[in-house]
């Protein structure tokens, strides 16, 4: 369950039931975070460039989350999605 991190070059293996902000900090991809990863900052959305599939469905918060916010369908709550298979993953900071 590899995560890729573009453009910055870094990866790393996602644990059982980890999320992608949580396997980003293992591979010091730096995602803002500064609701504790509760899902109602936003700071963490990440546009998923491959394998959306391979994340959990949206929880009822990240999708609050995403409609108060204008999220596109191809961006997520990196503190909300679990990695089920490899995804790819940028923001828009990096």
């Amino acid at each position: 369950m590899l995560v890729k991190f573009t453009p910055l070059g870094t990866a790393a293996e996602a644990r059982p039931n980890e999320t992608v902000l949580d396997t980003a900090r293992r591979a010091g991809a730096p995602i803002g975070n500064s609701c504790g990863s509760i899902g109602v900052c936003g700071r963490c959305r990440v546009l998923v460039l491959a394998g959306a599939e391979n994340l959990s469905p949206p929880t009822m918060i990240e999708m609050r989350v995403a409609g108060q916010r204008g999220f596109a369908p191809d961006e997520r709550l990196a503190c909300q999605a679990v990695v089920t298979g490899p995804v790819e993953v940028t923001t828009g900071y990096w």
